[in-house]
């Protein structure tokens, strides 16, 4: 083996550790990806509910209201 042969054998071992490496990188994105669309949904149904919970203690406060009047 000559020193040509080495050489392209290191530079092609560093390449496929490359795209080895980009794929984890690939997965990984993906999964914070998907992690970060399922928090957003998560906080828009927390909040839808918070407004309903909202909604309703504002029902019950004029109940009482009318029943104090």
């Amino acid at each position: 083996m000559n020193i040509t042969e080495t050489i392209d054998n290191i530079v092609q071992y560093i390449i496929k550790f490359i795209e080895k490496i980009k794929g984890y990188v690939d997965i990984a994105i993906d999964f914070f990806t998907d992690l970060k669309d399922r928090i957003e949904g998560l906080l828009e149904y927390i909040e839808e509910k918070l407004e309903s919970i909202g909604g309703i203690i504002e029902e019950l406060k004029h109940h009482n209201e009318e029943v104090a009047a």
